[in-house]
């Protein structure tokens, strides 16, 4: 179901997140991933060579709109959310031009 709210004199859509977010744990990207998906995948397994998590859902219902993106990483370590959030906005930098949302949770790994 699609719920929508008022802002600012705007309608805003909200699509439902998806239950089953699109992980990839150091391998190749499953095939039923979107495209979308495959490259924010590969983009971030670049750019965060140390990261053991990194789930990627395309919420917006497919078409590429709206992503939600969950990155642990041993890069993050020492760093507050905020930085380790403009580090995942600094890699994703030209596909974010493309976007119209992004819900975005980091978290550094845990290196012992």
């Amino acid at each position: 179901m699609i719920r929508s709210f008022l802002t600012k004199r705007q309608m805003i859509w909200r699509f439902p997140v998806s239950n089953h977010p699109r992980c990839c744990l150091n391998s190749e990207a499953p095939p039923e991933l979107t495209r979308g998906e495959k490259k924010l995948i590969d983009v971030l397994r670049v750019k965060f060579p140390g990261a053991t998590s990194v789930q990627v859902a395309d919420i917006s219902g497919g078409c590429g709109a709206m992503y939600q993106i969950s990155i642990e990483a041993s890069e993050f370590q020492g760093k507050t959310t905020l930085q380790q959030q403009r580090m995942v906005n600094k890699a994703l930098s030209e596909e974010i031009k493309e976007m119209h949302g992004l819900q975005l949770k980091t978290k550094p790994s845990n290196t012992s």
